[in-house]
């Protein structure tokens, strides 16, 4: 190939590359149907990996009102829900003879019905394994235990030999998980979402889905259609549109979006590096029989989950008084 020809096939392939991506600060942007496949794709690895060793970091904090209105829509009762909390989680040859790992968590709740408050509380608990052996302390927990009506041991720090986790738990690491449905046949689903941002930057890709009302239609239409409820084949535009409307009507009257944003994360390695939601949304519900009133259900609520270090090593702090922990034995009650 002459130096031409070189010239134009390298002009040629920048410029598909450029049709196909664009690029701003936040990096390259990457075609929607691209992305959803390397979602999809990236799923598919994490179901089918035998993973040992991981980094999980887990962050929630929950707002939720439910109000409860007669068929005169006075208000007659409400729940309230606050909560917050995170998880850590890191492991180095889970399923391994020498398996390590460390799980803490920490989260405060508040929760009251009526005018009553039934729990206003925060905990903090840990899980570690180490030789073969499970470490457990729930010492700032007790109150959060006893706030629920329970009855707190009289050990926090308590320890059981469990050997190989694997076995202990009659696991097979090596056999892929059996899903319901094939990850392949939510791809045609997850295309119909209309508000997808893809980019891309140093072989990380995030993927956020922005979801309406209009969203959960097609889908619905969708599922519709791909049961064999209706065939949009031997349809008019004009009844494909009144069913639609009718969809929209029935699914309105129900789910009210302020916001809905899912952003999937996939790293370099091809497998989830982020899984968020952040949701504002609110639910209604008809009571049963005219004029008896309904239900108003309110969220405001971010969960994130980051991922990292799969199938690398993770390294694992544990605390330097895990022999002062007490032995559980077989015939003894776990925490």
């Amino acid at each position: 190939m002459n130096k031409f020809n070189k010239l134009l096939m390298s002009t040629l392939s920048l410029f598909a590359l450029t049709v196909m991506t664009s690029c701003d600060g936040a990096g390259i942007t990457i075609d929607d149907a691209v992305a959803n496949q390397r979602v999809v794709d990236a799923m598919e690895q994490m179901m089918t990996t035998q993973i040992d060793s991981f980094e999980i970091d887990v962050t929630a904090d929950a707002e939720y009102l439910g109000r409860f209105f007669d068929g005169q829509s006075v208000e007659n009762g409400r729940n309230e829900l606050d909560a917050n909390g995170e998880v850590h989680v890191k492991v180095n040859d889970l399923f391994g003879d020498d398996a390590i790992g460390s799980v803490e968590a920490s989260a405060t709740v508040y929760a009251k019905e009526g005018q009553t408050v039934l729990i206003d509380s925060e905990l903090e608990a840990a899980l570690y394994l180490s030789e073969g052996w499970v470490y457990a302390d729930i010492t700032n927990a007790t109150a959060f235990i006893t706030a629920i009506g329970q009855t707190p041991p009289p050990v926090t720090t308590v320890k059981k030999q469990v050997g190989n986790l694997a076995t202990a738990l009659g696991f097979d690491p090596e056999a892929p998980i059996d899903l319901p449905i094939e990850l392949e046949d939510a791809l045609p689903y997850l295309n119909e979402l209309q508000d997808i941002k893809a980019t891309e930057k140093d072989g990380e890709l995030s993927v956020v889905y922005t979801i309406t009302v209009n969203d959960i239609v097609n889908v619905a239409m969708k599922v519709a259609a791909d049961s064999g409820q209706f065939d949009p084949t031997q349809m008019t535009s004009e009844d494909i549109e009144g069913i639609r409307s009718t969809f929209y009507t029935r699914i309105s009257s129900v789910v009210s979006i302020a916001e809905a944003k899912i952003t999937l994360g996939v790293g370099a390695d091809g497998f989830l590096s982020k899984l968020y939601a952040d949701l504002d949304i609110a639910v209604t519900i008809a009571k049963e029989g005219e004029g008896q009133g309904h239900e108003l259900h309110e969220l405001d609520a971010s969960f994130h989950i980051d991922i990292s270090n799969v199938n690398q090593v993770v390294d694992v702090v544990l605390p330097d008084n895990l022999a002062q922990y007490t032995e559980i034995h077989e015939d003894q009650p776990t925490v």
